[in-house]
C-alpha cells in the first residue's frame, strides 16, 4: 500500500512540478568556450563560463569591482607593502573532494610560477594568461601552516589584491590538474557554486549546483551556457522561454526585446572599449600620421546612434570614462575626411591604400554591434581611399590569429575591465611587454612602458593617477587603434529571473543567488 502512495505521490510531483522537479537555468552565449582552465584561457566566453565554476582568494562586492573576502576569510598587508598574508576559509573542498588549504593552493601557484613544476601550466599547451602580470613582484609563496598563505613581493603592486579576483586568478584543484595534464582545460575543476558535468563543443556546457557551496547552495539545480552564435535565433529562444538569459546581446535586437514583456534589458556603465588596432609595426601602420588619419576619417557619432541605438560614448582617452584615472580633458578625435586626406598625403598615400580588415562574426560585450561594426569603418576609410577588404572568422580563430604576432592587417578589437584598475587597460592593451596576446597592435612605446611600470609599482593613488594620465595622452596621440567608443554592459533575461545582478567585469558572478521564479 505504501508503495502504491509513493507512486501516486511521483506522480503528480511531475505532474504539478513541485517537489523533485528541477530548475535548470539557460544562458545564451554567442561563441563557444576556448578551455576552461582560467590561467592559460583569456577570453570573455570562457570566463563567463569558468566565473560559475570557480572561486578565487579574494571576490568582487556584488556589482562592483570592490574586493572582499572569498576563499580567503581576511587578509593582511605590512606597513610597506610588500607582505601579503592571507588567511583561508576553513572546510572548503574542490569539486573532486580534494581539500581547499594552504599546501594545495600553493600547488596551484607552483604550477603557474615554476617552469620546472611536473604540472608547469606550460606544459599544458598554447598559454593567454594574466598570472605574470599579477605575480610580476611575488619573491616568495609559503604555506605557513594549512590555512595561511604568505606572499612577499619584492616593490609594491597596486593592483595585487584587485587582479587575485579575477577569473583569471582563480583557483584550480591540483589533484584534478595533475590528473588530466593537458586535457584539464576540458575537465575544470574548482570550488565554486557549480560544478562541470559536460562540454559538447559547439553546443552547450552543462554545469550542476555545487550542493556543498561555502557560500550557500545554487538557488537553480543546473545551468546550461547554450551557443547561439545567430542573434535573432537567441532572441527567438528568449521569447519562447528556451532560454532565460542573453550573455551577448546585439544592437541589433535591442528595440525587440525591450518591446517584448516577458523580457528585460540590464545595464551599467561600462568598463568596456572597443575599436580598431592596426598593426603598428608594419606597412601602412608604422607611420603615426597614417593611424591618426584613419581616426579622423571616421564618423563616430554617425556610428553610434545608427549602429549602438546610441547605448555607447565615443573614446576619447584609451581608458572609458567610467575608469578612475580617466583623463576628462582628451577630446578625441573629430570627424574631418580632409584632415585625413591630408594626413594620408603627407604620409605618401595621396591616393590610399588597399589593406585587410580582420572581423569577429559575432557580437560582444564591449561590442554588441558585432561584424556590422567593420562594414560601418569600411564605408568611412573608403571615402579617403582606404580600401578595406573584410575577413570575417569565429571568434576562437579570429583570436588565435590576431594573437599570434604575425597577423599584419587590420582587425576589429576590444576589451572589457577584469579587475576595475587602469592598469589592467593600459597595460594588457599599449605596454610592450604585453605583446602579442594583450598588446596586439604591436604599439611600443618607451615611455609609455615606464609610466605603466612605475604606476603599477607606485602605492600613492595620486601619483599613479597622474601617470596614467600622461600616458593615455601620448596613446591616445599616437592612434594604435581606431578608437570607437564604450558600450553599457548589456544583458537580456527573461522576466521570472530574479537575482541576475550585472557586474563591469562581465562574468558571470555570484550566480548561486539567481533564481527563476515561475
Amino acid at each position: 500500500m505504501k508503495r502504491v502512495i509513493l507512486a501516486a505521490f511521483l506522480v503528480l510531483a511531475a505532474l504539478t512540478g513541485t517537489a523533485s522537479a528541477q530548475q535548470t537555468l539557460v544562458i545564451a552565449i554567442a561563441a563557444d568556450p576556448t578551455g576552461l582552465d582560467p590561467e592559460a584561457v583569456l577570453n570573455n566566453t570562457s570566463g563567463f563560463v569558468m566565473s560559475t565554476i570557480y572561486d578565487s582568494l579574494v571576490k568582487y562586492k556584488q556589482g562592483t569591482v570592490e574586493v572582499e573576502p572569498g576563499l580567503a576569510e581576511k587578509w593582511d598587508v605590512s606597513a610597506d607593502g610588500l607582505t601579503y598574508t592571507f588567511h583561508l576559509r576553513k572546510g572548503v573542498k574542490y569539486h573532486d573532494g580534494t581539500p581547499f588549504n594552504a599546501p594545495n593552493y600553493i600547488k596551484t601557484i607552483k604550477r603557474l610560477l615554476d617552469k620546472d613544476d611536473p604540472d608547469s601550466i606550460y606544459k599544458s599547451g598554447h598559454v593567454e594568461a594574466f598570472f605574470p602580470e599579477t605575480y610580476s613582484s611575488v619573491v616568495s609563496y609559503t604555506a605557513t601552516d594549512d590555512n595561511t598563505v604568505v606572499f612577499k613581493l619584492k616593490e609594491v603592486s597596486g593592483p595585487f589584491t584587485t587582479d587575485l579576483a579575477m577569473v583569471w586568478n582563480a583557483v584550480v584543484s591540483p589533484e584534478a590538474v595533475h590528473k588530466y595534464g593537458k586535457d584539464f582545460r576540458n575537465h575544470p575543476v574548482g570550488t565554486g557554486p557549480f560544478i562541470f558535468k559536460e562540454w559538447r563543443p559547439g553546443d552547450q556546457v552543462v554545469l550542476d549546483a555545487n550542493p556543498n557551496y561555502w557560500g550557500g547552495k545554487p538557488k537553480v539545480d543546473r545551468i546550461i551556457f547554450k551557443v547561439m552564435p545567430d542573434a535573432q535565433a537567441a532572441l527567438l529562444a528568449a521569447k519562447r522561454g528556451d532560454v532565460h538569459v542573453l550573455a551577448d546581446v546585439s544592437s541589433r535586437t535591442i528595440p525587440a526585446i525591450r518591446s517584448d514583456p516577458n523580457l528585460v534589458v540590464l545595464t551599467q556603465p561600462g568598463l568596456t572599449v572597443n575599436g580598431i588596432g592596426l598593426t603598428n609595426d608594419v606597412k601602412f601602420f608604422s607611420d603615426v600620421r597614417v593611424r591618426q588619419a584613419l581616426n579622423y576619417a571616421v564618423d563616430r557619432d554617425a556610428i553610434n546612434k545608427s549602429l549602438y541605438q546610441g547605448l555607447a560614448e565615443l573614446m576619447s582617452s584609451p581608458l572609458p570614462s567610467a575608469q578612475w584615472g580617466f583623463d576628462e580633458s582628451l577630446k578625441g578625435y573629430p570627424y574631418d575626411p580632409e584632415k585625413a586626406k591630408k594626413l594620408l598625403a603627407e604620409a605618401g598615400y595621396p591616393n590610399g591604400f588597399e589593406v585587410e580588415l580582420l572581423a569577429y562574426s559575432s557580437a560582444r560585450g564591449y561590442n554588441p554591434a558585432g561584424p556590422e561594426f567593420a562594414v560601418a569603418i569600411q564605408g568611412y576609410l573608403q571615402k579617403v581611399g582606404v580600401k578595406t577588404n573584410i575577413r570575417k572568422q569565429e571568434m576562437g580563430a579570429f583570436l588565435a590569429e590576431v594573437r599570434s604576432g604575425k597577423y599584419q592587417g587590420m582587425f576589429m578589437t576590444g576589451f572589457s575591465g577584469d579587475n576595475g584598475d587602469p592598469d589592467n587597460f593600459l597595460f594588457n592593451l599599449f605596454a610592450s611587454p604585453a605583446m602579442p596576446v594583450g598588446d596586439t597592435s604591436h604599439y611600443k612605446n618607451a615611455e609609455v612602458d615606464k609610466l605603466i611600470n612605475d604606476a603599477r609599482h607606485t602605492a600613492d593613488l595620486a601619483k599613479r593617477v597622474a601617470m596614467y594620465k600622461k600616458a593615455q595622452k601620448i596613446i591616445l596621440d599616437e592612434a594604435p587603434w581606431i578608437f570607437m567608443n564604450s558600450t553599457l554592459q548589456m544583458r537580456a533575461t527573461r522576466k521570472e529571473v530574479k537575482g541576475f545582478v550585472l557586474n563591469p567585469t562581465q562574468m558571470m558572478l555570484e550566480m548561486e543567488k539567481v533564481s527563476l521564479d515561475k
